[in-house]
């Protein structure tokens, strides 16, 4: 039985849908294709294929904790408990629905659902790893150059590789670190290995990504010094315990534009505390409008809400569970962790040639020098796919196959998630799920929403090719045509 944690370097020659991506995105459009289109012979492709699907759950450690309680990670929508049921049936009465569980677990999870909707369906699918890295019209169909080298022929594509990570944001003034201090991927082992007992690690970064390496550091047992640089200087704010229900908005205010959005939210939490509730319903009940809202707005309210209130939005929407935040403060009383807002003005090798110097340049302007055995970019996704240097991104931009959306965050697509090239004009058989929509969505990154966006572009792209709905276990398999070089399911 096929399963995305079973990937090999076998390729086949030729399939219907290729998927480019294996984590949340892709793995769902494959069990969408699989219940809709269970003919539809498909290929996932994953560069770097990990303990669990994609980095958010193949990359993080044992402990790294989900953002969100068990009982709402469900990854189908008519079963929104799926994930604690699945909890209870592994570890009896070990995980409360409200709780926030290992992320892994939920890797566990997923790719069990995945297994297990290939089996009841009995859909064509295998797992490949290696990276796609360019996709070429060819008739019909499309040519997927592979970094191996080999090529793949497919009827259709869905692109869900992910965001790609953001440059190291030191990079302009490195004055030549050697590459053993910088760590430019924080979900690399090599991130937080080797450090002096006694050192101090400089986290680019104080988002959750910076939140997840604090806690694999003293997991570790390393008690150096821990010093988080970020622009604002802010933490995530912490998940309420309990709190009401979300907030009731008119929604048409909310699309007057960011000021009056974020006016409206005000209002709301100022009549909670009133109310004696926390602020979390408040910004609870803007979720549901989000896309609408993005959409409403036109590039000039986008443009100033990415300027000016987007760390604020952030720090409010994406939340870490309360007790990871009170160790961090804890240790910040103690002196053993410090929160800079600022950004890297210099950086160079110290005059012992084992340590980096870091220079962080205030808001202020001043500065601040200290001494870094280890450097970790911990900024998270890039907010630009014009800088990125992704092989296949960079590929489908330079040959107009992709353009970026206006505010350059990611790739446009119309609302069936159909690529849209340079020229305007939508490219058939191939379809966007995920990340890369939130220039035109910005809410894309959450299980809900890339849910729904699988469902859409799965059905829509097997209706496009003719796979049809057909079920496999009323057809005699001698009719099953696999592709050549099939492997997995399709054997």
């Amino acid at each position: 039985m096929p399963t995305p944690d079973r990937y090999s370097s076998e390729a086949p020659a030729e399939c219907d849908v290729a998927i480019v991506g294996g984590g949340f995105s892709g793995l769902m459009s494959l069990v969408r294709l699989a219940q809709c289109a269970p003919k539809c012979q498909c290929v996932v492709f994953e560069r770097r294929p990990l303990a669990a699907p994609g980095v958010a759950y193949g990359a993080c450690d044992a402990e790294h904790l989900l953002n969100v309680p068990a009982g709402r990670m469900g990854v189908f929508a008519d079963r929104p408990t799926g994930f604690h049921e699945w909890l209870e049936r592994t570890f009896p009465g070990r995980y409360r629905a409200d709780e926030f569980v290992p992320r892994a677990l939920f890797g566990r999870y997923l790719a069990e659902s995945v297994a297990r909707t290939l089996a009841e369906t009995k859909a064509c699918a295998a797992f490949v790893r290696d990276a796609v890295v360019h996709v070429e019209p060819l008739g019909q169909r499309f040519e997927l150059l592979l970094a191996s080298g080999r090529t793949v022929l497919a009827r259709g594509v869905i692109l869900a590789p992910g965001l790609p990570p953001a440059r190291a944001p030191w990079r302009a003034v490195d004055e030549g670190v050697t590459r053993t201090l910088l760590a430019h991927d924080p979900w690399d082992a090599s991130a937080v290995k080797g450090l002096e007992p006694d050192g101090v690690a400089v986290l680019v970064g104080s988002g959750l990504t910076s939140i997840d390496l604090v806690m694999s550091l003293r997991r570790s047992g390393w008690t150096g010094r821990i010093v988080l640089v970020s622009r604002n200087g802010r933490l995530p704010l912490p998940h309420a315990a309990t709190h009401g229900a979300p907030v009731a908005y008119d929604a048409q205010e909310l699309m007057k534009g960011a000021h009056a959005a974020f006016r409206a939210v005000r209002r709301a939490v100022r009549q909670l505390a009133r109310e004696g509730h926390a602020w979390h319903a408040a910004i609870d009940g803007v979720r549901p409008h989000v896309q609408a809202i993005w959409n409403a707005w036109p590039p000039s309210e986008r443009q100033l809400f990415l300027r000016r209130l987007r760390p604020y939005w952030e720090i409010h929407r994406h939340r870490a569970p309360a007790h990871l935040l009170e160790a961090i403060e804890r240790e910040r009383s103690a002196g053993s962790i410090e929160v800079i807002a600022g950004a890297i003005s210099s950086l160079r090798m110290d005059a012992d040639g084992r340590h980096a110097e870091v220079v962080v340049r205030s808001p202020s302007g001043s500065l601040r020098a200290m001494r870094a055995s280890r450097v970790i970019n911990c900024s998270g996704p890039t907010m630009s796919v014009s800088e990125t240097l992704d092989p296949l991104l960079g590929a489908l931009l330079r040959m107009g196959f992709a353009s970026a959306d206006r505010l350059g965050l990611g790739l446009r697509a119309d609302r069936e998630g159909r690529l849209v090239g340079a020229d305007g004009a939508v490219q058939p058989r191939v379809r966007l799920v995920g990340a890369l929509r939130r220039g035109e969505l910005w809410e894309s990154t959450a299980v809900p929403e890339l849910r729904a966006q699988a469902a859409v572009a799965a059905e829509s792209i097997s209706q496009e090719l003719g796979c049809g709905s057909v079920d496999r276990r009323a057809v005699a398999s001698a009719s099953d045509a696999a592709p050549s070089g099939a492997i997995g399911g399709c054997a």
